[in-house]
């Protein structure tokens, strides 16, 4: 327990002064997170951090980041339509590759790299931070609402110890934490925050019970070892991954 709170408050720390500062590090370092993301999932599904299906990832992944670094941002559809065409293209051309092989490298792409591409996507905005406040806060609000009430589990086959109390109150909480933000912002459109809010949380716990899911499927307890006390970097950015797109596309389309 000493190690893992440790490496949280460092961790969180970091994560914290890279999203204060922004700018290209901030990009730099959730390009790196995403390289991480694809290793850990390619070591699961191919047994090889540097499969060419990890491989064909990574070069997404690169594409992304330059496209989200340079002028070039019209770009990213091209750079979708390339990535699925490739995986298309090997599945039909390369015999030992099988629509299951070709569905794991998609999932990667789309749950690592453009999942994650949305925290780069919301570099140095304010609400970049009601990521963490949503992902980190629900979960928090959920293990100990699920400690003191829980007593129904919410889906024990995936997630032995996750109760439908401690959902709800993950939802409760992170409803709350998300008005005390956005009043801070002085934006008081309660009706879509509230929906929000709680469309947000039921994304965070998603999150967290996808990557519970493939590591059951898997056969495995964590996805890596470089975050002691955590796990791997999925481990820790699972709820982040699904919350991410929920708030850029709320922003941007109801604020």
């Amino acid at each position: 327990m000493r190690q893992r709170v440790l490496t949280g408050v460092a961790g969180g720390a970091f994560i914290a002064a890279v999203t204060y500062f922004g700018g290209t590090i901030y990009d730099f370092v959730y390009f790196g997170i995403t390289c991480i993301a694809i290793y850990e999932l390619s070591k699961v599904f191919f047994n090889d951090g540097f499969d060419y299906g990890a491989i064909v990832n990574y070069m997404f992944a690169i594409a992304l980041f330059v496209e989200k670094a340079t002028k070039y941002q019209h770009f990213f559809d091209l750079f979708l339509f390339l990535y699925i065409s490739i995986n298309f293209l090997v599945f039909v051309f390369n015999k030992k590759t099988d629509i299951k092989k070709v569905s794991e490298i998609i999932f990667i792409g789309t749950y690592a790299v453009f999942f994650m591409y949305h925290m780069m996507l919301m570099n140095s905005s304010p609400y970049v931070w009601l990521v963490y406040i949503i992902a980190f806060g629900s979960d928090t609000f959920a293990y100990f609402t699920g400690k003191l009430l829980g007593r129904h589990k919410l889906y024990p086959e995936v997630s032995p110890n996750k109760t439908i109390e401690g959902a709800i109150g993950g939802i409760i909480g992170c409803t709350f934490l998300s008005l005390i933000f956005f009043n801070y912002l002085s934006i008081n459109k309660y009706f879509y925050i509230i929906i929000f809010s709680v469309s947000a949380s039921v994304f965070s716990m998603a999150g967290d019970l996808t990557a519970s899911k493939i590591k059951r499927e898997y056969g495995i307890k964590d996805f890596g070892y470089l975050l002691p006390g955590h796990g791997g970097i999925l481990d820790r950015f699972d709820s982040v991954l699904f919350v991410a797109p929920v708030v850029f596309y709320f922003v941007q389309y109801f604020l």
